[in-house]
């Protein structure tokens, strides 16, 4: 009878503990929730249809063309943009990589993205934008995926000056930078090295949000690309190899890092079919994915549908709120 009382007592506080520490992390996220969502409502006004977007580079930036790596002789950099409020004793990261077809583009952030952006730092988040070796006369997918890794490994070398989590990294991209992410995101420690000072530095991330990235090279319409791409895909010799080595579909298995998929199905250049794919082999393989269809927004989000906004805010903020660290 008395050992029966012992377990029951135990038991009865082993679950108050359970249930105070629920009750701690829902409200935490709820809380985190509570004043992402409220940010956002308040940017209502800088995305209404009268306004007109200012795409020229904000100048918010902390750290400015910090060298991460330089191999071939190409100094390659990124930007830092630290929290407005320090809300965790070590910030988690966003690691931004941009698109523009492997060929174009650069770290620089837009000023319209500036709002959000500050929602992020406003709740303890650092914002890391990083640029990669453009393709210039020849393909050069390892390159890219290795100056991607090795940005995250230079987050993780660094991430005692810089008041970082290494363990609360996320990594966003964008088009062809998705595709870069999501290869990055999936690949070993070891896989995809080049700069031997950050070899021995981890690659990992906690999370990867893939918009309208191109899963698979064979599905990509060829017919569509800029003129720079289309001579350097028509250059090479073993397409269907290369396409089989640089898709990020042949990575995925069940300890992959959480995937939140976004891609229009509308979508002209790359189709909404390799997400699809994407994330079907993601269930297939046990690994934990969401694919957020839009119904009428533009590849490049030049033409972007009310409700496809209201979707991709509501699953992005989500996922993010879902894979934040406690205060």
């Amino acid at each position: 009878m008395n050992f029966i009382k012992k377990f029951f007592k135990w038991l009865l506080i082993i679950l108050l503990i359970i249930s105070i520490s629920l009750g701690i992390v829902l409200r935490k996220r709820i809380q985190l929730t509570y004043t992402i969502v409220k940010d956002i409502i308040s940017l209502k006004d800088n995305f209404s249809p009268n306004n007109k977007f200012e795409f020229s580079p904000t100048n918010d930036v902390d750290y400015k063309d910090i060298v991460y790596k330089n191999t071939n002789n190409v100094p390659l950099k990124l930007d830092i943009y630290k929290p407005l409020k320090n809300i965790y004793k070590s910030s988690p990261v966003i690691l931004y990589v941009h698109g523009g077809s492997w060929v174009y583009g650069d770290k620089s952030i837009p000023q319209f993205i500036t709002p959000i952006l500050d929602i992020f730092r406003n709740n303890g988040f650092t914002i890391i934008s990083t640029e990669y070796e453009l393709m210039r006369s020849h393909e050069n997918f390892q390159k890219q995926i290795c100056d991607i890794k090795d940005t995250l490994r230079w987050i993780y070398k660094n991430s005692e000056n810089y008041n970082i989590d290494s363990n609360q990294i996320g990594i966003i991209g964008m088009s062809s930078g998705a595709h870069l992410s999501l290869m990055s995101a999936y690949t070993s420690n070891n896989e995809f090295t080049d700069d031997i000072d950050l070899a021995n530095y981890p690659s990992n991330v906690k999370y990867v949000i893939d918009f309208f990235g191109p899963t698979d090279l064979n599905l990509l319409d060829t017919s569509g690309l800029n003129w720079d791409l289309t001579n350097i895909f028509n250059s090479i010799n073993d397409r269907s190899s290369i396409a089989s080595e640089f898709n990020p579909i042949n990575y995925i298995n069940s300890n992959i890092p959480e995937t939140l998929i976004i891609h229009s199905k509308s979508d002209s250049l790359v189709p909404y079919e390799s997400s699809l794919e994407l994330y079907n082999k993601c269930i297939e393989e046990k690994a934990s994915a969401k694919l957020v269809p839009l119904e009428g927004t533009s590849h490049d989000m030049s033409n972007v549908f009310t409700q496809d906004i209201i979707n991709l805010t509501k699953e992005v903020l989500r996922f993010i709120v879902k894979n934040s660290p406690l205060y």
